[in-house]
C-alpha cells in the first residue's frame, strides 16, 4: 500500500477525530482479539481553553494517551506503576468506525 493510498484509507477516521469537540467520544474497531472478534475501542477528546485537542483511547478498563495524531497513524503511550513507558502506534487505515454507532447516528433525527 502506497503512502497516498494509506492517507485515503485513513481519511474517514482522521476527519472524525479532528471533528470531535470537548468531551466527545468516537467508537472504533481495530484488530482481532483472542476469540476472533474485532477489538472495540473508544477515543475520547478534550479541548483546552486555547483550543488544543488532547485524545485518549480506551478498551474496557485500560487506556492510553495519544502523543501524536498524523494522517495515517495515532501514536499512544502509557505508564505503568513502575514509571515504565509503553508505546503503541495505531494505524488509522486499519481502524473502522463502529457500525453500531454509525446506525445510531443515521437513525437519530436530532443530528
Amino acid at each position: 500500500m502506497t503512502y497516498s493510498e494509506k492517507i485515503k484509507a485513513s481519511k474517514e477516521i482522521y476527519n472524525a477525530l479532528e471533528g470531535l469537540n470537548n468531551e466527545e467520544r468516537l467508537k472504533v474497531t481495530y484488530g482481532i482479539g483472542f476469540k476472533g472478534k474485532k477489538n472495540k475501542y473508544e477515543i475520547k477528546c478534550w479541548v483546552d481553553k486555547r483550543g488544543k485537542r488532547s485524545y485518549s483511547i480506551w478498551s474496557h478498563f485500560s487506556g492510553m494517551n495519544v502523543d501524536t495524531l498524523s494522517k495515517t497513524t495515532m501514536k499512544c503511550y502509557t505508564y505503568d506503576m513502575m514509571s515504565q513507558r509503553t508505546n503503541y502506534s495505531f494505524q488509522l487505515y486499519s481502524m473502522e468506525l463502529d457500525k453500531d454507532i454509525q446506525e445510531e447516528v443515521l437513525d437519530n433525527p436530532f443530528i
